[in-house]
C-alpha cells in the first residue's frame, strides 16, 4: 500500500501518516501506533534506521521553469512515487533544483557528496546537449520524463508513440478527418517525440497532415490562452479538432475559444495530455491522456536500485504506457457551422 492508501486503512489524515514516519509529536500514542504498524507490515522504514548514511538526490532541472513550475502536479506525483520507494528501502530523499547554469564542478559537489548513492534527474525541460556535464559522473544517475534515446543515459518516460496514436485513433473513430496539434512552443524532448507520433498516427490511420495546422503554442495554462488569441485575433481558422501537447494548453486554448464564440465540444473538440487532476475539472472535463506518474517514479526507483546494487551495468530504458480518458471535450463529427475561423469539411 502506499501512504494514502495506508491513512485510509488506519483512519487518519496522509498528513497524520507523514508525521508518524518523520517521527514528529502532536499525534496521539495509540494512533502513532497503530499507524507505526500498518507502515511496517508495508516495508516502511518507521524507526529511523535510514537517517544515516544514504540518500538518493531528485534533481529538478530547470532549463526556463515554464514546463516544470506550469505544471506542478505531474512533478509531485513522481516525486511523491519516488519517495515512496526510497523510504521502503532506507534511503533519504533530497530533492535539488538546479539550472544551466550550474557549473560542472559544483554539480560534481553536490551529487558527489558520500552519502549520495544516486540521482533521479526529472528530464521535463532537459535536451540532450544539457546532459554533457552529467555523463562523466560516476554514481549511477537515471532521467524520468525524457527518454533521451540517442544518449546511453537510464530513463523511464511514458509511452508518447501509443498515447498519441490512441488519441488521434480516438478522433478518427468520431469521424474526423481533419485534426490539427498545438505543440510546445519552448524545446522539450517529449513535444518532439509527440509531434513525430501525430504525423506518424495521422499517415498511419490514412488521414491527411497538414504543417498548417500545427501550431506552436506556451505551453502553460496562461501562456496557451494568449498564443491561441493571437491566432483567432489574426484570423487562422482552426479545424474542428485540435490534439494538445497538454492539458495546460488544451484548458488554455479552451477558454480562448469560449472568447471568440467557438464551442467546446459542438464547434471544436480538444485532447490534452498527461492526465492532471484539474482536467477533470474543466469546462467541460477534458479528454485526455492519463500518464501513471506513480509507476514511472517507482520503476526508475527499481532500476536505481538495480544499478546501485550492480544489477544493472548497462543503461536501461524504459516506456510506462499510458490511457485515454474520453470525456465531454470530444463528441462525434458533424457537420461543421459555417464560421470565419472555423476549416470547411
Amino acid at each position: 500500500m502506499n501512504l494514502r492508501e495506508i491513512a485510509k486503512q488506519a483512519g487518519v489524515s496522509l498528513t497524520t501518516v507523514s508525521l508518524v514516519l518523520n517521527g514528529k509529536p502532536g499525534i496521539s500514542s495509540e494512533t502513532r501506533e497503530r499507524v507505526k504498524d500498518l507502515l511496517r507490515q508495508n516495508g516502511y522504514d518507521v524507526e529511523g534506521k535510514s537517517k544515516s548514511n544514504r540518500s538518493i538526490c531528485f534533481l529538478k532541472y530547470l532549463r526556463h521553469a515554464h514546463l516544470v513550475n506550469g505544471n506542478p502536479g505531474f512533478v509531485t506525483q513522481i516525486m511523491d512515487a519516488v519517495e515512496q520507494e526510497c523510504r521502503k528501502s532506507g534511503y533519504d530523499l533530497q530533492v535539488v533544483t538546479i539550472d544551466a547554469s550550474l557549473s560542472s564542478a559544483a554539480l560534481k559537489e553536490l551529487i558527489g557528496k558520500p552519502a549520495i548513492k544516486g540521482t533521479i534527474f526529472l528530464g521535463t525541460e532537459l535536451i540532450p546537449n544539457d546532459m554533457a556535464p552529467f555523463l562523466p559522473l560516476e554514481k549511477p544517475l537515471l532521467v524520468v520524463d525524457n527518454s533521451l534515446s540517442c544518449l546511453p543515459v537510464s530513463s523511464v518516460t511514458m509511452d508518447n508513440q501509443q498515447a498519441i496514436f490512441s488519441v488521434v485513433e480516438h478522433l478518427a473513430q468520431l469521424g474526423y478527418k481533419k485534426i490539427g496539434f498545438f505543440y510546445n512552443s519552448l524545446p522539450a524532448s517529449n513535444d518532439q517525440e509527440r509531434r513525430a507520433a501525430f504525423q506518424n498516427a495521422m499517415h498511419h490511420l490514412g488521414l491527411p497532415f497538414d504543417t498548417r495546422l500545427v501550431f506552436p503554442v506556451f505551453p502553460t495554462m496562461e501562456g496557451a490562452y494568449r498564443s491561441t488569441r493571437e491566432l483567432l485575433e489574426a484570423g487562422v481558422a482552426l479545424p474542428s479538432a485540435i490534439v494538445a501537447n497538454n492539458d495546460s494548453i488544451a484548458i488554455g486554448a479552451m477558454r480562448a475559444l469560449k472568447d471568440f464564440g467557438l464551442r467546446v465540444p459542438e464547434d471544436i473538440s480538444i485532447v490534452g495530455f498527461d492526465g492532471l487532476p484539474f482536467s477533470a475539472l474543466a469546462d467541460p472535463p477534458l479528454t485526455t491522456v492519463n500518464v501513471s506518474c506513480e509507476d514511472i517514479g517507482y520503476w526508475a526507483m527499481q532500476i536505481l536500485l538495480n544499478t546501485i546494487n550492480g544489477l544493472c551495468t548497462t543503461p536501461c530504458k524504459m516506456v510506462v504506457g499510458t490511457q485515454l480518458n474520453v470525456r465531454g471535450s470530444t463528441i462525434p463529427a458533424h457537420p461543421v457551422r459555417p464560421h470565419p475561423l472555423l476549416l470547411p469539411d
